[in-house]
């Protein structure tokens, strides 16, 4: 936090020092310098003046209270919600809290060490119970999973809460019951949470995946079922469209990797869908990107991997 108060500062004082330069060059009474020199002077202290408002917006978001309050409960901690969460956890959770992808959740690497931009360092944590939430309600975990908001009612650094926030209350309770039932790791992963000024630039903006706490309660639970309903859910909870758009006809790009379309994914079977998420080869022989987590997406049963199926037939262009 201390080298972005100094970041934003450098830039109110260029800010400042580019008015009062703009404001020089314009009274100048020679014409090439009053036009000339004062449309760039102008340019870069707008360009000044505007990260720094966005620098200050991105600071408000990453370092005042946010989320809702916290609503205390307490696990049953059932044979079924214990082995429902673990199912959800290995094919959401352990791409980013497991250095190996598997089970279970005892820290990873930092996330954004191959993004190409300097934009801070994210490290997952443990989440056994030799972790940080061995001190955290149940209600605080939960609510870290949903809204990305740490105990301290801060934002979490980079957490998949844009999606989480379609978790069912049922399958948020089935998470939270597996992760205390986790054996404790100890592990020597040191925990490196940090965002640099050019993130507090890109925040406001939505150039980074972060978004406010929702300000709508858990959706209805969806059974577990080869239907296109339930198909749905799981696409929202594992937020394909970050990379595949909106209406699966393709991602941007930018930070979030480019998806293709899922056009194709019509003409597929059943048992060519799940062999690719399995194998990471399509129909065709092609090998399916790095940068695609079909590696966690195979984790799924088969009956949901037939769903999120029917419902790509459905709503793929």
């Amino acid at each position: 936090m201390f080298i972005n108060v100094i970041w934003l500062i450098a830039f109110v004082a260029l800010t400042g020092l580019g008015i009062r330069l703009f404001i020089k060059v314009v009274r100048s009474s020679k014409m090439p310098v009053r036009y000339g020199s004062g449309f760039f002077v102008g340019l870069f202290t707008v360009l000044f003046g505007l990260i720094t408002v966005l620098g200050f917006l991105g600071m408000l978001t990453a370092y005042l209270p946010r989320g809702n309050p916290v609503v205390e409960v307490t696990m049953a901690g059932t044979t079924e919600q214990i082995e429902r969460g673990r199912q959800i956890a290995s094919w959401t959770c352990a791409g980013c809290h497991s250095v190996d992808g598997e089970l279970p959740l005892s820290g990873g690497e930092d996330i954004m060490a191959d993004i190409p931009m300097p934009i801070g360092k994210a490290t997952p944590a443990n989440l056994t119970p030799a972790g940080r939430i061995s001190t955290w309600s149940d209600g605080e975990l939960q609510r870290v999973i949903r809204e990305g908001t740490n105990p301290d009612g801060h934002l979490s650094t980079v957490m998949a809460a844009n999606t989480f926030r379609y978790l069912s209350q049922q399958d948020l309770d089935s998470i939270v019951a597996y992760l205390r039932s986790e054996p404790a790791v100890e592990t020597d992963i040191e925990q490196k949470n940090s965002l640099t000024f050019l993130a507090m630039v890109m925040l406001p903006v939505g150039m980074l995946p972060v978004k406010s706490p929702p300000d709508f309660d858990p959706p209805p639970h969806v059974e577990s079922a080869v239907t296109a309903r339930y198909g749905e859910y799981v696409t929202k909870v594992i937020d394909c469209v970050l990379c595949h758009g909106d209406d699966f006809s393709g991602g941007s790009g930018g930070i979030i990797p480019a998806g293709p379309s899922l056009a194709g994914a019509k003409l597929w079977t059943s048992e060519q869908f799940i062999n690719t998420m399995r194998t990471g080869e399509t129909p065709y022989g092609k090998m399916l990107s790095d940068e695609m987590p079909w590696e966690e997406i195979g984790k799924m049963d088969d009956e949901t991997l037939k769903a999120v199926l029917l419902y790509l037939k459905e709503a793929a262009p």
